[in-house]
Formats: C-alpha cells, sequence, structure tokens
C-alpha cells in the first residue's frame, strides 16, 4: 500500500472540489481493503477534513491509535453504541429516534455533547428519515439535552450510472428537505451527499463536504463522464509462484474440468485463492502478470490456490513474483479489470482481500507491516 498515493489523491481531491468543500475519508471495511490506521493518518495528513466509518469497532481503533480527527458513523448504531459513541466524541448518524433518545442519555451521563449528523432517506431505501418526515424529526431531535445537530447528508444510488435521472431526483428530494428544515429554522449545519462519483461528475452535488472513498485509493469510479484527475492506485497485490508443471494438451486443470489445456502448457501455481479474497467468479476469465507477460487465471480459483497458463513468462520458477492487482513493468492490472472479469462491483475487489494476507505499508523508504496474515 502506497500512503505517498493515499495523500496525493487527497492533494488531487481537495485540488477538485475547492477550499469550501470539505473531503471527508471513508475508510471503513478497513479503508477498503488497505489498512484502515495508516490510511486514515495519510489522509489527515493530506487535509481530510474528517473519517468515515460503519462501526463502533472501526471508530474506536482509530480513536486508540492516537487520531483525533472527526469521525463520522456512518451507520445508525444500536443500543449498545451510545455511550462509546459519545465518550470517543464521534458523529452519530440520527435516524432512528430510540437511538437517539439513548445518545442523549449517555451524554448527560457523561456531562458531554453528543454530535450527531440527521440521515435523510432520498431514495436509496436503506435508512434514513423519510423526507416528509425531516421536519418534524429534526425539531424532535433538537429538543433532547445534550444533542447538537451538525450535519445533514443523504446517500446516492446511482452515481455510477451513465443516466444521471435518478441521482438528480434524490439530489431533488435532498434540496426540498433543506429548504423545509430552513422553513422551520432549523440550521442543517454541514451538508454532504456525493460519494466519489457524483464528487466528480456533478460539482453543483459536492455542498460542504464529499464523502470519498474509492477516489482516495485511486480507483476510478465505473461511471461516465469522470473529468480528467491524476489518480494513483494505492494497492499492488503480489504474490509468488509455488509451483509449476508443463502439460500436455487436453490436461484438466482444477475443480469440475472447466479448463482443458488446448495445447502444451506451462502451468504456475499460485498460493492465492477466494478464502485470501480473489474473487472465484474470476476462475478462467482473469489475468495476473508473471515476468512481465500477462497469463490467464485457469480452471476454477480454488480456496488457497489458483493456477494460471504461464506459457507466455517462457520458463517461470518458484519463488517467481506475481502481480495480481497493480503494476509490473510496463504493464497493469487495475482493480476495475479483476471486478469486470469477475462480474462485481470494483468496490469489493480491495475490500474482500482477506486477513491472512499481510499489508505492507509503503511511506517514501519507510516500511510499516500491518495484519495478521502471512505471506501468501
Amino acid at each position: 500500500m502506497d500512503l505517498a498515493a493515499i495523500r496525493h489523491n487527497l492533494h488531487q481531491l481537495r485540488s477538485l472540489v475547492g477550499p469550501a468543500c470539505g473531503v471527508w475519508a471513508v475508510v471503513k471495511a478497513n479503508a477498503y481493503g488497505h489498512g484502515a490506521v495508516p490510511v486514515a493518518r495519510a489522509a489527515v495528513e493530506a487535509g481530510a477534513a474528517g473519517l468515515a466509518v460503519s462501526s463502533l469497532a472501526e471508530a474506536a481503533e482509530l480513536r486508540e491509535s492516537g487520531l483525533s480527527a472527526p469521525i463520522l458513523l456512518l451507520g445508525s448504531g444500536n443500543s449498545n453504541w451510545a455511550e462509546a459513541a459519545v465518550r470517543l466524541d464521534l458523529i452519530h448518524t440520527a435516524c432512528d429516534p430510540d437511538i437517539v433518545r439513548l445518545v442523549s442519555r449517555a451524554a448527560a451521563r457523561l456531562g458531554k455533547t453528543a454530535r450527531v449528523h440527521l440521515k435523510i432517506d432520498t431514495g436509496m431505501g436503506r435508512f434514513g428519515v423519510a423526507p416528509e418526515a425531516v421536519t418534524s424529526f429534526a425539531q424532535a431531535l433538537l429538543s433532547l439535552p445534550g444533542i447538537r445537530l451538525e450535519g445533514v447528508f443523504s446517500h446516492l444510488a446511482t452515481a455510477e450510472e451513465a443516466d444521471p435521472s435518478y441521482a438528480r431526483l434524490q439530489f431533488g428530494r435532498y434540496r426540498t428537505s433543506l429548504q423545509a428544515l430552513s422553513a422551520a429554522s432549523v440550521d442543517p449545519g454541514m451538508r454532504h451527499l456525493a460519494n466519489s462519483a457524483a464528487a466528480l461528475r456533478f460539482p453543483d452535488m459536492r455542498l460542504d463536504a464529499v464523502r470519498v472513498g474509492l477516489a482516495i485509493y485511486g480507483i476510478k469510479p465505473d461511471a461516465p463522464d469522470l473529468p480528467a484527475l491524476d489518480l494513483r492506485p494505492a494497492l499492488t497485490w503480489k504474490t509468488r509462484v509455488a509451483f509449476t508443471q508443463r502439460v500436455p494438451a487436453g490436461s484438466s486443470i482444477s475443480y469440475g474440468r472447466t479448463y482443458l489445456t488446448k495445447q502444451d502448457t506451462t502451468v504456475a501455481v499460485l498460493p492465492v485463492g477466494y478464502a485470501d479474497g480473489y474473487p472465484r467468479h474470476a476462475s478462467n476469465r482473469a489475468q495476473v502478470l508473471l515476468r512481465g507477460a500477462a497469463c490467464q487465471v485457469i480452471g476454477v480459483v480454488c480456496m488457497d490456490h489458483l493456477m494460471v497458463d504461464a506459457t507466455a513468462a517462457g520458463e517461470p520458477r518458484v519463488g517467481d513474483e506475481v502481480t495480481l492487482l497493480g503494476r509490473q513493468g510496463n504493464a497493469q492490472i487495475p482493480a476495475n479489470h479483476l471486478a469486470q472479469w469477475a462480474g462485481t462491483v470494483v468496490h469489493a475487489v480491495p475490500t474482500l482481500i482477506g486477513r491472512r494476507v499481510r499489508r505492507h505499508h509503503l511511506d517514501g523508504e519507510k516500511r510499516s507491516d500491518s495484519g495478521a496474515g502471512t505471506e501468501r
């Protein structure tokens, strides 16, 4: 993981959205598989206005590492979160009146003020306050002791789609809700709606802040009409050849006999499988880089191993470095390509890389390791 790339991408995004708009780094799911604490530190150092996570455990990990930046809990939480969220000075997502009351009581017990952002469900259908109920919910929220409303936000369901009409519909519902709050003399605080795709595609949706996940990792959303922006992938996933053999035409490779060699073939076995997060649905479709050559994954991806046709790589040997994601020489395998081969969203590719894959964080000449995994 290249922490310099994280900083570079933050600088690029901050230049794009302008000084009036804060860039909040979404570091949930172990920073999309990149390593939450190192990435969060790099993002804050590069000027991120705040951090966003999904759960209390993720936020606690950041606080325990010494990070004091604002942290938004994107999940609505449960009854067990309230007191810890207040104690850790987290920003709570407010959309469940029962949870908000528990947060208020926790703030009273601790003698603190709880920070909350009200979430509106403008069409994602996940969680949030219905637009027609926003004013009454906000007024009830503000009547509770120890609660400070610091923001109002929503989430887009189709920001990556070629047709922007539904995203525009959601944006319209969001603006109507803000107008209703203003008519009721409710200050919404920080207004934020845009994820990576919307932050890049729709300048009018940037508002006071954007919540950026993919883009800070140097992964461009699978969306049209993206502006030219120098984003640098932060992640490279490598392994080494574990075994090689030469097999004749007609040889069966892996489970289910889904692949038969068409000619004499050099097969390289790699110690990476779906237990490590390499997508099984990429079987017989994906490519890896070995000795600078693109080599096709052949046969079904196993739990702990996958096989590739390494004929184009000449005479590979056990121990040769293999790039699963990232650059090797002049060739590159972006996360978007592996996602396409696997028939999934690009977000899933880095996020699903497992714990037994050790992360190495590079920062100039310095290197730090994280994760409980072993070399695979």
